[in-house]
């Protein structure tokens, strides 16, 4: 879309925005006022931002003589960044957590002689550190262009049948792994003017219930971004954010969330799990599987902007894929909390707990007569 069309919609959601803003002020309702020329405001600069500047023409780099790590290229976003970097001529260091499985044998033979499969856990030290030795070793004449930090795990279930150690696996992998990884590949991204790719989430912006572990670490990733762009800049090294949505990944598939959120509840003590009972459960899975079925099918979105955020020479510091989730994602920040929270409220699992709490009791007193 060229820039003059998207100033017309601009000026068009512009105008609606006006028109709605005016019987507030007629009224003479103050409140009506207000409250109209905040969403006015918000929808204005929000809306204007995205159209007119948000995809302005980009110049890019050239590829040759660069060459890119990613991290979690086993599946899904990663490997198909190194793809669609491999065809752009780029030489690619395609982390794998098992280098050995059909994942990255089958990226090894859809790509050409550049790309280069390495193993990678991002939570341990000793495989890290043999990783850039590896990147060392057969970089050659090229220069560490970019590091991606993609790797990623998800657990999205509620805070009591959460337990620590999953707490502790999200937060391994999605911020230790990340800072781990940056860390030791800074000393040669620094030397080339690169840049740092981190793949947080809009889930590091907002939370909905049963993401909190999921959200707890990908606003840590984003704060670490946020610190690193800020120290990097004075290397002239760019850091970078990509922020997506709900997407159709093994992460949100059905299969992994139901298997999940049964290994957990399996171990949740007994009391907790009396006083949600067997029927919240099963309605909070048939939710949360039908909020991931809406999840976007279209995964190229996230790796168009992951693209972007290497090859352009001068790219955003955030990038959220989808203009509608971008807006959306906008709006949800700048309203009130007690809106946001009825919100997310109304689309989440419903439990009468003080009812499930009488039911507990009534029936602990009936075992212990039972008993005597």
């Amino acid at each position: 879309m060229s820039f003059r069309k998207k100033a017309g919609i601009a000026v068009f959601v512009l105008t609606v925005c006006v028109y709605l803003l005016q019987p507030g002020c007629l009224q003479n309702n103050i409140l009506g006022c207000t409250v109209s020329a905040l969403v006015f405001y918000t929808l204005m600069l929000t809306t204007s931002g995205f159209l007119l500047f948000k995809n302005p023409p980009q110049e890019l780099v050239d590829s040759k003589g660069k060459a890119v790590f990613i991290t979690g290229c086993d599946s899904g976003f990663g490997a198909e960044l190194a793809c669609r970097l491999d065809k752009l001529g780029y030489t690619v260091f395609a982390g794998c957590l098992m280098p050995d499985r059909e994942g990255a044998q089958g990226l090894k033979e859809m790509t050409s002689g550049r790309v280069h499969i390495v193993h990678m856990d991002v939570t341990d030290d000793w495989l890290v550190r043999q990783a850039v030795q590896y990147v060392k070793n057969n970089i050659g004449d090229n220069i560490l262009w970019a590091l991606v930090n993609n790797a990623g795990v998800a657990v999205f279930t509620e805070i009591e049948w959460c337990s620590v150690e999953q707490y502790t696996r999200i937060m391994d992998v999605n911020v230790i792994g990340v800072v781990r990884v940056t860390k030791a590949f800074l000393p040669l991204i620094r030397p080339s003017k690169g840049r740092v790719v981190n793949v947080a989430s809009l889930a590091g912006r907002f939370t909905l219930p049963a993401f909190s572990a999921y959200s707890m670490s990908k606003k840590a990733c984003i704060a670490f971004s946020d610190g690193l762009r800020l120290e990097m800049s004075k290397f002239d090294v760019k850091v970078i954010t990509i922020e997506p949505g709900l997407y159709r990944t093994p992460i949100s598939s059905e299969e992994y969330l139901i298997d999940m959120n049964r290994k957990s509840w399996a171990e949740t003590p007994k009391d907790i799990k009396n006083d949600y009972g067997e029927e919240y459960f099963d309605a909070f899975l048939q939710n949360i599987t039908q909020q991931m079925k809406r999840a976007r099918p279209h995964v190229h979105e996230v790796t168009d902007l992951m693209v972007q955020a290497v090859v352009t020479k001068n790219p955003h510091f955030r990038y959220v894929p989808y203009w509608m989730t971008y807006l959306r994602s906008e709006l949800i920040r700048y309203l009130p909390t007690s809106v946001t929270d009825k919100y997310f409220k109304a689309i989440s699992v419903k439990c009468d707990v003080q009812s499930k709490r009488r039911e507990s009791e009534r029936d602990s007193k009936e075992n212990g007569k039972k008993e005597k």
